[in-house]
């Protein structure tokens, strides 16, 4: 499989500025005292400067591979000598953006990428203004806080831009079951980078025939051993995991770290009735490993999924929207995760149920009320894939089918009603996360450059 998105990291270059001066003189840009301003003086303090932003680095954020600091300093002329221009010329494809620390670098805006330039005061605003004037991203960064924001802001771009799906498709356009779907995936592919592979639903029997019961058993037995309750044919649950483990397999075979699959085409080739399985354990045993799994082909979803676990570093649930009353939502599918308060935590308790009647494909049911906290952030993207619309609420209460999709989830928010008006620009199926991380997404959707609607 291709490496986990989530895995990336940003490749940055210090490059530290220093402004020296070839001999003493006083005037309307420079004053102060003899012992401080020779050239020795200048160039003990421009060293000490440039060590203390190399420590300052050690705390940044571990999404960052800092390569070799630059020492860039320059004289009263403020030409940045070609010696260093050349170190900074090094490895220039891997780098995601320079970081500009102490004094501007004259003429770095040359290489048009983005600079960061971590400068508390005049220097870095102008420096800033300056390079948004002629089209440069560039971002001002007071302090290590600072750096650390935009970093994660650009990472989770980054992220997004190496996350590949296998999308499962009965080639229909649209999809029986998700009319508003992003059609084109060519769009977020130039907008965004993320990438889509589309092969036939029925490819990956051949996978999930290769898989044995040898291995699906230990991860069913894991699964079934820790359900507190378990309704469902535990015989006909090893199907569920080897449908899980094909899609793994074949996600390796064509390099992708995200997966969706039809679903009502799916379910009316009779397929899962004769193999005794549904996708929807898949689902959710990928996104607790840090891969975006999305339902019916849901671009949208999908999208907004991959954007909102990078962002919040934890699983994500998708469902559809129904309007109980003014101010109380339902949402509900079959497809929770086990770590929704981050990857990596102890997971939710939970029961193990048949999808189906006949006690084939298994569905975990997590109660949210469990979790650690009750505020839920929810997202989608419209058919355009140039818009998420964006609304908070909270997880006041579960309930559980007996077959079918569920759980059920009722979130308290304000105006239900205007909210789902809104969706008929986006579509029906929303992506939750636990957490309020509306603020972030706003910043991030600055970076990627898409538009919020809150709902």
């Amino acid at each position: 499989m291709k490496e986990k998105a989530m895995n990336v990291k940003l490749v940055v270059r210090p490059i530290v500025g220093c402004l020296t001066h070839s001999h003493f003189w006083e005037g309307p840009c420079r004053a102060g005292h003899l012992k401080d301003m020779t050239t020795e003086a200048e160039n003990a303090a421009a060293d000490a400067a440039f060590l203390k932003a190399k420590e300052q680095l050690k705390d940044a954020t571990d999404k960052i591979q800092f390569l070799d600091a630059i020492d860039a300093r320059y004289d009263e002329k403020f030409i940045v000598g070609r010696d260093v221009f050349e170190q900074i010329e090094e490895d220039m494809d891997k780098v995601d953006f320079f970081l500009c620390m102490n004094w501007r670098i004259p003429k770095l805006e040359r290489y048009k990428k983005p600079i960061v330039i971590m400068q508390n005061g005049n220097e870095g605003i102008d420096f800033s203004a300056y390079c948004r004037s002629i089209g440069l991203e560039t971002y001002v960064a007071m302090d290590l806080q600072d750096l650390n924001e935009i970093a994660e802001l650009l990472w989770v771009r980054k992220a997004v831009a190496n996350t590949r799906a296998l999308v499962l498709t009965a080639g229909g356009q649209p999809t029986f079951g998700i009319q508003s779907l992003i059609r084109d995936p060519e769009i977020i592919r130039q907008k965004y980078g993320f990438e889509v592979i589309k092969l036939s639903f029925y490819d990956i029997f051949k996978y999930m025939d290769q898989i044995t019961d040898e291995e699906a058993r230990p991860i069913a037995d894991k699964i079934v051993n820790g359900s507190k309750e378990t309704k469902v044919n535990v015989e006909w649950f090893l199907n569920d995991i080897k449908y899980y483990l094909a899609a793994k397999k074949m996600m390796d075979v064509y390099d992708c770290n995200a997966f969706s699959t039809a679903c009502h085409e799916l379910c009316t080739s009779e397929i899962p009735q004769n193999r005794k399985f549904t996708p929807c354990v898949c689902h959710s045993l990928m996104k607790d490993e840090g891969i975006p799994s999305g339902c019916e082909e849901d671009l949208n979803a999908l999208l907004a999924m991959s954007i909102m676990q990078y962002a919040a570093n934890r699983p994500a649930f998708m469902g559809n929207p129904n309007h109980e009353t003014d101010e109380l939502l339902r949402i509900h599918h079959a497809v929770p995760a086990l770590c929704m308060n981050g990857f990596g935590t102890k997971p939710l308790e939970y029961k193990l149920w048949a999808f189906t009647g006949q006690g084939f494909g298994g569905k975990l049911q997590v109660d949210f009320t469990e979790n650690n906290e009750d505020v839920v952030t929810l997202a989608r993207f419209n058919p355009l894939g140039n818009t998420m619309v964006l609304k908070t609420g909270e997880v006041i209460r579960s309930e559980f089918d007996e077959v079918y999709c569920s759980p059920y989830y009722y979130i308290k928010m304000d105006d239900v009603r205007e909210y789902m008006h809104n969706l008929a620009s986006f579509g029906h199926h929303q992506v939750l996360i636990f957490g309020d991380f509306s603020k972030k997404l706003r910043k991030i959707a600055k970076v990627m450059g898409f538009d919020i609607l809150e709902g």
